[in-house]
């Protein structure tokens, strides 16, 4: 939880010092997990970002395979180092994203562009009320904070290395 709970805060304080909006942070005091971000670059970018295997590891920092069609597989550290992948729920191209985390509820990124922005709303549900799943919450929050500097900021780089 530490490495990603600093990442996000790197991303954060990168962000405040440049004028742009910071991505919400973990609330470990709360069950809700549900976040709405701006991100200043179309759906259409925003949902290849989210669903394409080199895409998401490039901005998450860590491998991440993904078969993105409705019963496909969402594997952390690749499909070889991974014997419990997620399973892909829905996918609605450049609109919605669902995957089935198990024990760890359901991931859902739903995309709204307009005038080549995109709102995106990220929830995770369906998970033990009384075992939340802070951990992944938190990782999910540092992730959509280096998504939205992937997509936004010229030159990016990963603010681990920035």
């Amino acid at each position: 939880m530490l490495q990603t709970y600093w990442c996000q805060v790197l991303a954060n304080l990168a962000d405040h010092l440049t004028g742009r909006v910071p991505t919400p942070m973990q609330d470990y005091t709360s069950t809700d997990m549900r976040v709405e971000v701006s991100i200043d670059a179309p759906a259409s970018k925003v949902f290849h970002a989210i669903t394409d295997s080199d895409a998401v590891s490039l901005w998450f920092g860590y491998r991440v395979d993904i078969e993105p069609y409705e019963g496909g597989r969402l594997a952390m550290g690749g499909f070889d180092d991974n014997p419990d992948p997620a399973k892909v729920l829905e996918v609605v191209s450049d609109r919605k994203f669902s995957v089935d985390w198990g024990d760890g509820g359901v991931g859902t990124w739903e995309l709204e562009g307009a005038g080549g922005k995109t709102r995106l709303t990220l929830v995770q549900s369906g998970f033990d009320q009384a075992n939340p799943p802070y951990a992944a919450w938190g990782g999910f929050l540092s992730g959509v904070a280096e998504l939205r500097r992937y997509l936004e900021v010229p030159d990016w780089k990963p603010i681990i290395m920035a």
